[in-house]
């Protein structure tokens, strides 16, 4: 099945601005991206991403073991506006290099843990993670389907300069 998912360089620049903002102690910052889904033709789907939302100051766990941790306020936050806005969401975080970048060993066991408590509001979305690097980045799709993530197959960066990543 085709993943697409499309973000305007505008907003992604947004993103990366944000995520890339000191905080007292997490060593990095995370945030969401609420989305619309459409279907494709060939029976995969469409991510349209929409409107990044950073998880408040307030809202990180001071855990040094970890890049930062999430408190469960910005889980239910994110998952209230999932359910208000009927939308598909996606964490996002970023790290601080060049090139293609991937989810950590980490990144993987916290993300299958909490992505799909949104199917407890809007079970008919997909859910997801996306990472970012500084000139790039990639995702994993919750489908509701399967409940199994799959890897985003193609990502649009709409603006200038146009860019896709995956399969073209």
């Amino acid at each position: 099945m085709t993943i697409h998912f499309k973000i305007t360089r505008k907003l992604l620049d947004a993103t990366r601005q944000d995520l890339d903002r000191r905080h007292a102690f997490a060593a990095e910052r995370v945030g969401f991206i609420s989305c619309k889904v459409g279907a494709l033709v060939d029976a995969g789907i469409v991510i349209l991403a929409h409107a990044y939302h950073p998880v408040e100051d307030d809202d990180y766990l001071n855990d040094p073991t970890v890049g930062a941790m999430m408190g469960p306020g910005a889980i239910r936050k994110a998952m209230q506006r999932a359910y208000n806005e009927n939308v598909s969401v996606f964490h996002v975080h970023m790290h601080d290099h060049f090139g293609a970048p991937w989810f950590s060993h980490v990144d993987l066991r916290e993300a299958n843990k909490f992505i799909p408590d949104f199917w407890n509001v809007r079970p008919e979305m997909p859910h997801g993670a996306l990472v970012l690097s500084m000139d790039s980045l990639a995702g994993l799709c919750w489908l509701p389907a399967t409940r199994q993530a799959e890897k985003i197959s193609k990502i649009s960066v709409v603006g200038a300069p146009l860019l896709i990543f995956g399969d073209h």
